[in-house]
């Protein structure tokens, strides 16, 4: 025998075909498929009709073959009687069109239904349980008209899903050489402090549901899922994707472009793999079109991530110290610094209707997102970032361009590499004259502010593997994207990216120097880092940007960080249940580093899958009752001995007890004295004179009606303490 067979019901209508090679197999497969019948999966809602056979290759999402000889007009949409979305109660679908010569084909388990393949609609559909429907319709003589999709979820025959691990209806016992893993666990389903908060954390985000037919997702030479490390274009498979509000909020439904995204999340013993849509003209709509990131955020999106958890998870790392918040919240930090950072939300995921678990969008930093929060257009930017690694073709870490070119970061790599001590060569980066002032003439390379502001999140989280990797020795960079609008006044900015290796060890030191850049293919932003603080007025704008993000108020000081993190933690709470129903106890791991035991609070050993109330939120408490009050203050002293901040402390204002319209200034230092202007200018110029628009502080004083603007330094013996500002 070279090939067996089995089918998944008495009519061999569904059939599962194996090489010889599982022959041994074959008798505890016939059992599986057997079971799988008794419990429900040889059955579904469909009306008795022949059932859906293989279907062709598919064509993009939404777009129907060309049929020889049909050249009429496209066949009138189908109207669904029911939108799609959450449902508690069975109910019936009608289908209808408003041709009465057209004929109705659907389907329901993801492919796209043609004239040769799916189901003739005849009477309403039952539906009862959580279900992917394809619907179109097809006029005689004429063009099928566009398909529809519509997921319709049933929270409570969510969490039943597979409970023995056993593939749904449809799905595939193998996803080519990729680790496989089915269902929600009902030990998690049934655990009586779960059960009864499971189906709310179901709702308790957006829902992405990703419909497309088996062989584009786990097909062995077609399926994405199958063949993790293929990238570019040739790997991209067309697919639906609608957007579920659970409150009934209006979301989306468009055909798009599917591909597995990342770098070691790509090898095969991850089961869970994150994903990279596509908008494109091909498909349908050239881009999504929505706001998903709230009324600041983006409109409209080329391509949309994906996000999972690797690192420090369980559905790869089986960790304890999973948060699934790592990235999302150094992100958080960039933006809310003022600085321009790739935003992202929570959301449930669903393929084919078989829940996927907790995921993160994310928009991407790239030609588009600079043309939408920059300005200008996307083909004024050039993005640079670094090529991944293990993947099936390389595994290198080197720059490479993504949009635009690398002639420019070429220049700033070879300027900054000659040394940035004195001011001429420090200013020339910025376009700006050795005294500060800005020329024209030059162009500009670096955003200095917003390299400082990055590097200080990468040194506050303790970043492990970003922009330079602990795990390549700290000489390879990683996991960082950069971006420049040619002819404009700002340099190269950074981008906080994939920040899983973070908020780990409170005593992490990031800070360097380390052996790294030492050419243009591994150069990075902690080397401009090292570069740039050989500059004095490079060192004085550091104290300047830590004092504004680390003082009271400030993005990183404890209290803020605290609130922001537990805001970010009570939005996925609920949610943290149904992913660890799914992906709480997988056997198959790969840990990057030692994994610290898996303890109770006395520490004792835990056993079963890994949940919110033993493991999320005992990672959680740590991080916010030691790691968020403690670090802080450990990287300024951390900046401190490396010599970035000054021994003379920034001035302090005060007001009046009688009169609080009236500030007073203040310095620790009894020999200082204390400028101050109030037009938001600095008091001190670049070189280190006083401004001629300073004043020196002798009084109390009214700041201006903008209170932020007044601003002030202390000086003591030609020596400059960091600016303050009246917050």
């Amino acid at each position: 025998m070279r090939s067996h067979v089995i089918s998944e019901n008495s009519r061999c209508d569904r059939m599962h075909w194996f090489s010889s090679r599982w022959a041994r197999f074959l008798c505890c497969l016939v059992v599986i498929a057997t079971l799988s019948m008794q419990r429900g999966y040889g059955q579904d809602n469909r009306p008795a009709q022949a059932p859906d056979p293989a279907g062709p290759p598919s064509t993009p999402a939404g777009k129907q073959p060309k049929q020889a000889g049909l050249s009429g007009n496209e066949a009138a949409e189908v109207k669904l009687s029911s939108k799609r979305g959450f449902y508690d109660a069975p109910f019936s679908l009608a289908l209808s069109t408003k041709s009465g010569d057209a004929t109705i084909r659907y389907t329901l388990n993801g492919s796209e239904p043609t004239m040769h393949h799916g189901f003739t609609y005849q009477t309403p559909i039952s539906i009862s349980r959580t279900t992917v429907l394809r619907v179109t319709a097809f006029e005689p003589g004429g063009r099928p008209g566009k398909i529809k999709t519509h997921t319709f979820v049933f929270p409570r025959d969510v969490i039943r899903q597979s409970p023995d691990g056993l593939p749904p209806e449809g799905f595939p016992y193998l996803w080519g050489k990729n680790q496989v893993r089915y269902g929600m666990d009902p030990r998690i389903v049934n655990d009586p402090r779960f059960r009864d908060e499971i189906v709310a954390g179901l709702k308790a985000l957006p829902s992405f549901s990703i419909v497309t037919d088996m062989d584009n997702m786990f097909g062995e030479k077609r399926g994405i899922y199958s063949n993790p490390g293929e990238q570019g274009k040739e790997s991209e498979r067309p697919c639906s994707v609608e957007m579920l509000h659970p409150d009934g909020e209006q979301g989306f439904q468009i055909d798009c472009g599917i591909r597995i995204r990342g770098g070691f999340s790509r090898l095969p013993v991850n089961a869970k793999h994150a994903f990279r849509l596509f908008f494109r003209k091909e498909y349908g709509e050239a881009k999504l079109e929505y706001p998903l990131f709230g009324k600041t955020g983006a409109r409209k999106f080329d391509s949309l991530d994906l996000r999972t958890f690797q690192n420090y998870s369980w559905s790869l790392c089986a960790d304890p110290r999973a948060t699934f918040l790592r990235d999302q919240f150094n992100r958080d930090l960039q933006l809310a610094m003022g600085q321009p950072a790739a935003c992202g939300e929570f959301c449930h995921l669903y393929i084919n209707g078989h829940y996927w678990g907790l995921y993160n969008t994310c928009e991407r930093p790239e030609a588009s997102f600079g043309e939408t929060y920059l300005g200008g257009k996307k083909s004024d930017y050039d993005v640079v970032k670094v090529d991944s690694g293990f993947t099936t073709r390389q595994s290198t870490y080197n720059l490479i361009s993504t949009d635009g070119d690398m002639e420019a970061w070429t220049r700033l790599y070879n300027r900054a590499a000659a040394g940035l001590t004195d001011n001429t060569n420090y200013f020339a980066l910025q376009g700006r004259n050795p005294d500060g002032t800005r020329n024209p003439t030059l162009e500009t390379l670096l955003d200095v502010d917003n390299l400082i502001d990055y590097m200080l999140i990468i040194f506050w989280g303790g970043n492990l593997d970003a922009p330079i990797s602990s795990f390549g020795g700290n000489r390879t960079p990683n996991n960082y994207h950069s971006m420049r609008r040619r002819g404009g006044d700002e340099g190269f900015k950074f981008f906080v990216w994939d920040a899983e290796h973070t908020l780990l060890d409170v005593g992490t030191d990031r800070t360097g120097p380390f052996h790294t850049g030492v050419k243009l293919g591994t150069s990075s932003p902690q080397w401009l880092w090292q570069q740039c603080v050989e500059n004095a007025e490079f060192r004085l704008r550091v104290a300047d940007r830590v004092h504004r993000h680390f003082s009271p108020g400030g993005v990183l000081h404890p209290l803020s960080l605290g609130e922001r993190f537990r805001a970010r933690a009570r939005h996925i709470e609920s949610a943290v249940i149904a992913e660890s129903a799914r992906w709480g106890d997988v056997k198959h791991t790969f840990p990057m580093e030692p994994v610290p035991p898996r303890v109770d609070q006395d520490g004792n050993p835990l056993t079963g899958p890994f949940n919110r109330d033993d493991d999320w939120r005992r990672e959680i408490n740590r991080l916010v009752n030691d790691y968020l009050p403690k670090r802080s203050g450990i990287v300024l002293g951390q900046l401190f001995a490396q010599g970035l901040l000054p021994d003379l402390d920034p001035p302090q204002f005060r007001r009046e007890a009688a009169d609080a319209s009236r500030v007073t200034l203040r310095s620790g230092a009894a020999r200082a004295e204390i400028y101050f202007t109030t037009d938001g200018s600095d008091p001190r110029l670049e070189g280190g004179k006083v401004s001629p628009r300073a004043r020196k502080f002798e009084s109390p004083i009214s700041p201006p009606t903008n209170e932020s603007l007044l601003r002030a330094r202390a000086l003591l013996n030609g020596d400059w303490s960091a600016l303050a500002t009246l917050q």
